[in-house]
C-alpha cells in the first residue's frame, strides 16, 4: 500500500525528489518504455499539448495507472532534452508546472510547505496568522520569495505590496501553489541533459512527430522575424544593451547571451555579432567566436534564444518592467513591433 501511495505522489509530482528517486529503483529505460504503448501515447499528449498554444493545458492526471504517468514524464524530458529547442523546453515546462500547481492547491497547507522546504532548500513554514481581515497560512523567507517570483508582473506580488513578518513574506495557500509553480517551471527550463545514445524505434517516432511540430512552429516565428533586420523595431532592453556595446562597456554574462541569441535569431550572422564585440573591454576573438557559435547551436544540439520578458525583468535588464504585463518575450514584441512598422 505504501508504494502505491508513493507511485502516486511522484506521478503528481514527476519532477520531486521523490519521484526521481523512485524512477531510480524502479530502473526504468527508455528500451523498457519502448515496449509499452500507454507511455509512448500520454509521452505524445504530454508534449503535444503543451506545443498546443489554441487549447489549456491539461491539468488532470490522464491515465490512471500512476507508472505510466510518472514514466512518461521521464521519456518527455528525455525527448526535450533531445529535441534541444529552447522553444519546446519552455513550452513544456509551463505545462508541468501548470499540472503541479492544479495539484498543489488541492493539498493541505503542510504539504505545501513540506514541498517548499525539500524541493527548493527554501525557509517556508505552515503557519496561520489573521492581518487586516486576512488569513494567511504559510509564510516564505523574503529572499526565497523574491527569487521565486522575479517574473511575476502584477503590481499585488511586489514586495512592497505584501505582509512581511520579522523577514517573511505571509501568503495564503494559492499564493504559495503559484510560487511554487513558478519555482519548477524555473527548474524545468534549467535542467538540461545532454542526450548521447539514440532512441529506440517507438520512441523515435514521437521525437520525429514532436520535432516536426517544433520545427513547423519555430520556422513560421523565424520567417516573421528575419529577412531585414529593423533596429527600430527591437525592444528597449536589446536596444539598451546594443548601445552599451557600440560604447566598449562591459556586459555581464545573461546581458551577453541575451543579446547575442536575440541578434542571432533575428538574422544577423556570426561575423556581424563579432564585430560588435569587439569594443568589450575584454574581448577575446576565439572566445567570443566560440560562444557565439555555441548560443546559434553551431556547436551543440540546441539553437537557443533569448530569456523572456519577466526573466529580463529578475536580472534588471528590463528597462521598462512596469509594462512586462504587456510583453511576453523580446522576439515577440519585434515581430510585432516590426509588423506595424511595415505597414504603409
Amino acid at each position: 500500500m505504501q508504494e502505491d501511495i508513493s507511485i502516486y505522489e511522484a506521478a503528481k509530482y514527476p519532477w520531486s525528489v521523490m519521484a526521481r528517486s523512485l524512477l531510480k529503483d524502479l530502473d526504468v529505460t527508455l528500451s523498457e518504455a519502448d515496449k509499452n504503448p500507454k507511455i509512448l501515447q500520454r509521452t505524445s499528449q504530454r508534449l503535444l499539448g503543451a506545443l498546443d498554444s489554441k487549447s489549456l493545458v491539461e491539468l488532470e492526471i490522464l491515465d490512471s495507472n500512476p507508472y505510466v504517468e510518472l514514466t512518461s514524464f521521464f521519456v518527455a524530458k528525455a525527448l526535450v532534452d533531445g529535441i534541444g529547442s529552447m522553444f519546446l523546453r519552455r513550452r513544456w515546462a509551463t505545462a508541468e508546472a501548470k499540472r503541479a500547481e492544479y495539484n498543489l492547491i488541492k493539498e493541505t497547507e503542510a504539504k505545501l510547505a513540506h514541498i517548499g522546504q525539500v524541493e527548493f532548500k527554501w525557509q517556508v513554514e505552515n503557519l496561520t496568522s489573521r492581518f487586516a481581515g486576512r488569513t494567511f497560512t504559510h509564510r516564505l523567507y523574503f529572499a526565497n520569495y523574491l527569487a521565486a517570483s522575479a517574473g511575476f508582473h502584477e503590481r499585488e506580488w511586489k514586495l512592497v505590496n505584501k505582509r512581511l513578518s520579522d523577514g517573511y513574506v505571509l501568503l495564503r495557500k494559492s499564493e504559495t501553489a503559484r510560487v511554487i509553480r513558478a519555482a519548477v517551471e524555473k527548474m524545468l527550463v534549467r535542467d538540461i541533459k545532454k542526450i548521447t545514445t539514440d532512441f529506440p524505434s517507438n520512441i523515435k517516432e514521437v521525437y520525429n512527430t514532436v520535432d516536426e511540430v517544433v520545427r513547423k512552429r519555430t520556422d513560421r516565428i523565424r520567417q516573421e522575424i528575419q529577412g531585414e533586420i529593423v533596429p527600430e523595431a527591437f525592444p528597449p532592453c536589446m536596444q539598451a544593451l546594443l548601445a552599451d556595446m557600440r560604447e566598449g562597456k562591459p556586459l555581464s554574462h545573461i546581458a551577453r547571451f541575451a543579446i547575442t541569441a536575440f541578434l542571432l535569431n533575428v538574422g544577423m550572422d556570426v561575423d556581424a555579432i563579432l564585430e560588435l564585440f569587439m569594443k568589450t573591454p575584454d574581448f577575446r576573438d576565439d572566445l567570443a567566436r566560440y560562444q557565439i557559435e555555441h548560443i546559434a547551436g553551431k556547436r551543440g544540439s540546441t539553437a537557443y534564444t533569448p530569456p523572456s520578458c519577466a526573466y529580463m525583468v529578475s536580472v534588471r535588464l528590463c528597462v521598462d518592467p512596469e509594462k512586462v504585463n504587456i510583453r511576453r518575450h523580446p522576439l515577440a514584441y519585434y515581430r510585432q513591433r516590426r509588423k506595424w512598422q511595415s505597414k504603409p
